[in-house]
């Protein structure tokens, strides 16, 4: 990056493409440019493949449209430059042959910001190559069946990146693999596989990003120190959709973060997986999910505290036998909590203990979901009570409950802007009564 930034300081040369007196073709303008020129496209479809292997500015001007024509890699970079202002579009449709609006390969401090790329298979895609910058660019993949697309940005060994106010659109996935120290904010990630597909990548941070509407919001996967702050992760359905997932990661610190409407919220399997490391969720707002949290049953160290368990149709499941405990689950909201703060802390005068039948047997046989919202989970709940040798044993205990729930004005902000009027006005009803019951068990206590 600091060669990049130290070329394109220097007094460089500028080079016009298009117009009567430009070069009629972005290639003869490159093969002429020297370290440290920009060369300046004016408006007008270019049709031709762009390669740049010097460290230059390409900058298109409002209206430069570079057009692969549906064949290969449109504009390849393997110099550390910079492309900006252009709309990029036509790659072919090769997933073997990594066909890409741009390919960047074994180049530092490359910077793509301010385009936009339209009818490409992979959409930025930098291999071998560190320290880039994917900023401000609008990406939307071909109109092909999912398994069929490439990934709208992707990181292949590529470290110290920073991606940064994108827009994907119907692509596959952003991929990180092997990228360590990463800063990935302000990116919206809408009707694609993966909003984020992570492995291998250690030291990141993910900050006020939305997924929306993918079939997984995030799922990391081998990685460690990993940080997620204030992001949204909405409407991943289907039995397979997930909010935010992890398997075999370390030092997650999870704050601040929206999870909702997912089929699950959150997804962990074997993480933390090292001794003495902790996995941290604090001041999140899961609600309206099929499943809040969903663990595996050899899960552990995973700490819960200041989180809000709004609505979900089963707060918290073990997939098969098994149980919760050996996580810190404490100081939540949960709305299905029923007990009241007589001495007005803020905390529920007794524990919060999740157990119900119908949701045991749902942790060891999914398929039974169908029946979660049914007469026959009530049944099995009532009769569980009624018997106490039906009872199951406690999923998880929270000893201090909170009584009033956090970050619901972010959440209803965001409900209307992902599913419209009706989802708003549900979501403000179900805040409505949360807030009364929360004024009811204050005032009920303190009257005890």
């Amino acid at each position: 990056m600091l060669t990049l930034l130290l070329i394109l300081s220097l007094q460089g040369g500028q080079i016009v493409v298009g117009g009567a007196a430009g070069h009629s073709s972005i290639a003869a303008a490159l093969e002429v440019a020297e370290p440290g020129d920009t060369v300046r496209v004016l408006p007008g479809t270019y049709r031709e493949h762009v390669v740049i292997s010097k460290p230059v500015t390409l900058a298109g001007q409002p209206g430069a449209v570079i057009d692969g024509g549906g064949s290969g890699v449109v504009v390849r970079v393997n110099a550390p430059a910079r492309v900006s202002g252009f709309l990029i579009r036509g790659s072919g449709s090769s997933q073997s042959q990594e066909d890409a609006g741009i390919m960047v390969e074994k180049a530092d401090g490359v910077v793509i910001e301010d385009n936009a790329l339209e009818d490409v298979l992979f959409g930025i895609y930098f291999k071998q190559s560190d320290e880039p910058i994917i900023r401000g660019n609008r990406i939307e993949g071909k109109d092909l069946p999912m398994s069929l697309r490439g990934d709208g940005i992707r990181l292949w060994y590529s470290r110290g990146g920073l991606i940064e106010s994108n827009t994907l659109h119907r692509s596959r996935d952003i991929v990180i693999w092997f990228s360590d120290g990463t800063r990935v904010s302000g990116n919206r990630v809408t009707a694609s596989r993966y909003g984020l597909h992570y492995m291998y990548s250690d030291d990141n941070e993910f900050r006020n990003n939305e997924f929306i509407g993918n079939e997984v919001g995030a799922f990391l996967m081998y990685s460690k120190n990993i940080l997620f702050y204030d992001n949204l992760f909405a409407d991943a359905r289907g039995v397979t959709g997930r909010g935010l997932g992890f398997k075999d990661t370390d030092g997650v610190r999870a704050e601040g973060n929206v999870i909702v409407r997912n089929a699950t919220g959150i997804f962990i399997d074997n993480s933390p997986t090292t001794a003495h490391v902790v996995n941290r969720f604090t001041g999140n707002v899961l609600a309206f999910n099929d499943v809040g949290v969903q663990l595996l049953p050899s899960v552990r160290s995973n700490e819960f505290r200041g989180n809000s368990f709004l609505s979900n149709v089963v707060p918290a499941a073990v997939t098969g036998a098994g149980d919760a405990l050996k996580n810190d689950w404490t100081g939540n909201y949960w709305s299905e909590y029923a007990g009241f703060d007589g001495d007005g802390d803020g905390r529920g005068d007794t524990p919060f203990s999740y157990e119900r039948l119908s949701d045991d047997l749902l942790g060891k046989y999914e398929e039974l979901r169908v029946f979660n919202l049914g007469l026959a989970a009530a049944a099995l709940d009532a009769l569980s009570r009624a018997l106490p040798l039906l009872a199951p044993r406690p999923l998880l205990v929270d000893s201090l409950p909170a009584v009033e729930p956090v970050g619901l004005e972010s959440v209803e902000s965001i409900a209307g802007g992902t599913r419209g009027p009706l989802a708003a006005g549900l979501l403000a009803i179900s805040l409505a009564v949360a807030g009364l019951v929360y004024g009811l068990r204050r005032s009920v206590g303190r009257s005890a």
